[in-house]
């Protein structure tokens, strides 16, 4: 690692800002929304093609240095609401209970 990224981890730790971690492949937010619907009682389970999008969405997690369950919660919120059918006003009732059972676990 180059001194002066160096140096920048070392200040923004320092700082107590809390950076989302990125993933290099993304799954799809609506197959998360999905998957999660199912395993929170809003759906059908989705079976073995749900284990990769679930998983997905425990990963998503911010640490900041301890884990932030509020952060982890607004981050997971966030992503579940940029599938354009999470916006349905209908749907707005699963995704609350998605992150009301699931959002705030690491």
């Amino acid at each position: 690692m180059k001194l002066n990224s160096l140096l920048a981890a070392i200040a923004i730790s320092a700082a107590g800002l809390t950076i989302d971690t990125v993933h290099a492949q993304g799954v799809d937010p609506c197959s998360v929304y999905t998957c999660m619907a199912g395993i929170s009682g809003s759906g059908a389970t989705g079976g073995p093609a749900c284990t990769a999008p679930i998983a997905y969405f425990h990963s998503m997690q911010v640490w900041s240095p301890h884990f932030n369950s509020g952060a982890t919660a607004a981050w997971r919120r966030r992503y579940l609401m940029s599938c354009p059918g999470a916006q349905v006003a209908s749907n707005l009732a699963i995704l609350n209970a998605i992150i009301a059972e699931w959002g705030y676990s690491p």
